[in-house]
């Protein structure tokens, strides 16, 4: 069995799942508010970093907020917790098939996202582009352009039930274990399948548990748990490692995708490549 297989098998044998991120706090970060209010260094670093993408990227004329959402902006923040910027603008202002501009945005910032490494206060900066009529359910919403809140995050009452939580959670683990056996046994195209299924799976589960009962829904919280404990890193690297097995030759090499292109160069060749 190579390293990288014997690593795998050892994180699923060791691995548990630690609940302790998922309780509300007393306070929101104390590194990030004072009194609600955003640290003004932090304000400005984040704005920073948004416009230096949006100007990339050309889309200065298209954007209406940036906002800064997640946990980080609530009581449910942890140590794991990612700075979640979204960035929002009007799709149909860049072409009337919004399906098609979220592709291409959602292209753009995951090879941002998969680029940099920027961490505050050693939380990891993950930025999203958001469709102005796009629903998104958060706890809290702070605009950054303004400086206000969107929607001021309360104190958490509900009584999380940890049993159900986990055995959601343990459900997917399970699967990504059975993964993990695939790829030992060099069945890649099988565990490709399995892993492409398994995330469909996961994003249903939390996209039922939102609509349902939002971000406190029992299956959220499994998302979130599944996230805080590396299970959906390890799912996503071994439906990479399994696609590059499968797609592997001895001749060829991959380019790096450029995104300094104008919103206009780039859209069109993104148009002609769907």
């Amino acid at each position: 069995m190579s390293f990288i297989n014997e690593n795998w098998m050892k994180f699923i044998s060791e691995a548990d799942f630690d609940t302790s991120n998922l309780h509300p706090k007393e306070i929101l970060h104390p590194e990030f508010w004072e009194d609600k209010n955003l640290n003004s260094k932090i304000r400005a670093r984040l704005l920073k970093i948004a416009n230096d993408l949006i100007e990339q990227l050309g889309l200065t004329d298209f954007i209406d907020d940036i906002i800064l959402t997640g946990s980080i902006a609530a009581y449910t923040w942890h140590t794991l917790s990612d700075i979640d910027l979204h960035i929002i603008l009007d799709f149909s202002k860049i072409d009337e098939n919004t399906d098609l501009v979220k592709k291409f945005l959602d292209s753009k910032r995951m090879i941002w996202n998969k680029a940099h490494n920027i961490k505050i206060k050693g939380h990891e900066v993950e930025i999203y582009f958001q469709d102005i009529n796009e629903e998104h359910q958060s706890h809290g919403l702070f605009s950054l352009k303004s400086g206000t809140w969107l929607k001021i995050p309360e104190k958490q009452t509900f009584n999380l039930d940890i049993s159900a939580i986990t055995s959601k959670a343990e459900a997917v683990a399970v699967e990504i274990e059975e993964l993990a056996r695939l790829f030992g046994k060099e069945k890649f195209k099988e565990t490709y399948d399995l892993a492409t299924k398994i995330k469909d799976k996961v994003k249903k589960l939390r996209q039922s548990g939102l609509n349902r009962d939002g971000v406190s829904s029992v299956e959220n919280l499994a998302f979130k748990l599944l996230r805080n404990n590396d299970f959906l890193g390890q799912l996503s690297s071994l439906k990479a490692l399994s696609y590059d097995k499968m797609m592997s030759t001895n001749g060829g090499c991959h380019q790096k995708a450029d995104i300094r292109l104008s919103i206009q160069e780039s859209w069109q060749k993104f148009i002609k490549n769907v």
